[in-house]
């Protein structure tokens, strides 16, 4: 006599899990590397400047190469002191020391390459919308010099580095003291 139930002994016999199995796997994998991410992955938070300018003075630093270097000559670096306009809430996040990187204004409107730069002071005058920041761009000698006086541009400072599971924390109101700003290496 044919039994009308699908699960007999034989059937759940021939019946495997494996594929479901793999699946679990492959699902408990993607979860462990989603986590590792959201705990150790650091995003880069960056102030924008609202105006530009370069200063007239002009500085020549010789830099010499490392001991382990593969350089044998010392490379001379043009500086110039370049002065932004920030936001009156930024100055509580920039500090001297900071790394920011320069943009400038070119020819017809077009803007220069990316110069890196280092903030030098940080001016807090009273009463005032914008605070202002000075900082030291330095580029090869042997490059094309984009600073010009004057002119105008965009600076960008890395005031912190965060993992998004701070992010998170800080959004939901569990995450009250924030660490103090911690300086890229680069």
């Amino acid at each position: 006599m044919a039994t009308p139930f699908s699960r007999t002994i034989r059937s759940l016999q021939i019946d495997n899990y494996y594929i479901s199995l793999a699946g679990l796997l492959v699902a408990i994998l993607l979860l462990v590397m989603w986590g590792y991410w959201f705990f150790t992955a650091k995003m880069t938070f960056y102030e924008s400047s609202q105006s530009v300018s370069v200063t007239g003075k002009e500085f020549l630093t010789h830099q010499f190469p490392k001991m382990d270097s593969q350089v044998t000559r010392a490379q001379v670096i043009r500086e110039r002191l370049i002065i932004a306009e920030f936001p009156s809430e930024s100055p509580e996040t920039i500090k001297v020391g900071q790394t920011a990187f320069v943009r400038l204004d070119g020819k017809v409107g077009k803007k220069t390459g990316t110069i890196p730069a280092t903030v030098v002071n940080v001016i807090h005058p009273v009463g005032q919308e914008e605070e202002t920041v000075v900082l030291r761009a330095g580029i090869d000698v042997a490059a094309p010099n984009p600073f010009k006086e004057g002119g105008g541009g965009e600076v960008k400072i890395e005031v912190e580095h965060l993992t998004p599971a701070t992010l998170v924390l800080r959004a939901s109101g569990l995450l009250t003291e924030t660490a103090p700003v911690s300086y890229s290496s680069q």
